[in-house]
């Protein structure tokens, strides 16, 4: 498994294929090869595919109340400078699709393009609010897929995946939602794709991200919901094959 150390932490990360090189950042509690296998396996003829866990994810290490997305923004251009990615493909779900983004936005020479599933643009409510929707372990432990508890447990133990949850919880809370008009500065091509049964605020979230922002496009999957890599990966394989086609790269 090749790994990379970068602000004193051992992460692991998978790579596939040869050509332009697609950088894959998965959603909270989640894990590359969990979240990207079938999708990195689709572009692997024609791109290299470099699939993390982040920080406190998967075999990653992680070192408790450092989540925060800065942290995880820094991790991730230290291995693309260990990989030599030079200008990846930025591709994220949920999480890690917010991730992507603010990489770009910070980094705007980064990125060849952007491919946001599930985006969002962060919360309007106030921090205060925010934190005290924080779920309980109960409420998490009803609606929290067994799947992606388990991606954790041999790394860090059968509990990690509520303190990554926790922690994401309060993270989600102090981050500022984006103005329309930052999105509107970045210049790479950007595909944002949702499900036609995912969280409504995603979806017009998307559809405002495309009203302010003239090199991004939406794609909307029928019948999915939060994640349609997952429930229609030949669908968004397709999709995402024919984007980068049409951008050249």
């Amino acid at each position: 498994m090749p790994t990379y150390d970068h602000d004193g932490l051992h992460l692991h990360y998978e790579t596939v294929g040869t050509g332009p090189a697609v950088l894959c950042v998965h959603g909270a509690s989640g894990s590359g090869a969990y979240e990207w296998a079938q999708l990195a396996l689709s572009l692997s003829e024609r791109h290299r595919v470099v699939t993390p866990d982040l920080r406190g994810h998967g075999q990653s290490d992680h070192r408790r109340g450092e989540l925060a997305l800065e942290l995880i923004e820094e991790d991730l251009r230290a291995l693309v400078r260990h990989e030599h990615l030079g200008k990846p493909h930025l591709i994220g779900f949920s999480f890690g699709a917010e991730i992507a983004l603010r990489m770009a936005l910070h980094h705007p020479e980064l990125p060849a393009s952007l491919i946001l599933i599930s985006p969002g643009l962060g919360t309007t409510k106030s921090a205060d609010a925010a934190k005290a929707e924080m779920p309980s372990r109960e409420r998490l432990e009803r609606a929290w897929p067994q799947e992606l508890r388990e991606l954790h447990a041999e790394r860090h133990g059968a509990d990690h995946w509520v303190e990554i949850m926790q922690e994401l919880w309060v993270r989600h809370a102090e981050r500022v939602y984006i103005p329309l008009e930052d999105l509107a500065v970045l210049t790479c091509p950007i595909l944002l794709i949702h499900g036609s049964s995912d969280d409504p605020r995603r979806i017009r979230q998307a559809q405002l991200f495309v009203g302010a922002n003239a090199n991004a496009r939406v794609v909307e999957v029928d019948g999915a919901a939060h994640a349609a890599h997952k429930t229609h990966p030949e669908e968004v394989q397709w999709v995402i094959a024919e984007f980068l086609n049409d951008i050249g790269r």
